[in-house]
């Protein structure tokens, strides 16, 4: 499902392209509008990080995956294009998230820094934004959902239409709900702690 500035944000998003050759056209609409609306509230990300991977199609999937598997000069570690990596909304995720799925998305993003920018910088202002780090050791790969549901953050319309608390939304609440009941236990405590001082000072003065 798209929303109404889809294709604005894929637009405004062209300029941030690293090489020219990201194929930022692919990316799926929450995350599109999640890294459209990290640039426009980052000066320092639109200043100093760039898109470096974005989507491609299966036969560039599978042109990677062969190179890599051969040992090719050039080429890096890439995921076997019939991999499954799992099931979500009634069709299956293959091959690599940045790989166009059976909808026609690509559901991960590579970025890179230049200039005084560092990843932690770079990860503050992108998850404040929904964008987060899936894959260990690489701080460049974000996404906004997995197959478990979208990721906590934003939506264009404010809520968010595929489930009303994914596993990740629901793990962090009920974090944050621990983390207040146990503040307010101790804040209780000490209240009782300060009443007692307080009458057995009253006690006293008596």
């Amino acid at each position: 499902m798209t929303y109404p500035d889809y294709q604005a944000d894929l637009a405004y998003l062209e300029q941030y392209r690293d090489d020219g050759d990201e194929a930022v056209h692919l990316l799926e609409p929450l995350l599109a509008f999640r890294l459209s609306r990290a640039y426009r509230r980052s000066e320092r990300l639109r200043g100093f990080l760039r898109i470096e991977s974005a989507g491609r199609t299966l036969d560039a999937q599978q042109y990677l995956y062969d190179g890599w598997k051969e040992k090719r000069a050039g080429f890096n570690m890439a995921a076997w294009p019939d991999r499954i990596i799992g099931s979500r909304g009634g069709f299956t995720f293959r091959g690599s998230w940045h790989m166009a799925q059976e909808d026609g998305y690509v559901y991960a993003v590579d970025l890179t820094h230049h200039g005084n920018l560092s990843w932690d910088d770079a990860h503050d202002d992108l998850r404040s934004s929904g964008l987060h780090t899936t894959v260990p050791g690489e701080p460049w790969h974000h996404q906004a959902s997995t197959i478990k549901g979208p990721l906590p953050g934003p939506f264009p319309d404010g809520t968010n239409t595929e489930d009303e608390m994914t596993p990740e939304l629901e793990e962090k609440l009920e974090g944050l709900a621990t983390w207040v009941f146990n503040g307010t236990t101790m804040i209780l405590k000490r209240l009782d702690e300060l009443e007692q001082q307080l009458a057995t000072t009253k006690g006293d003065d008596e």
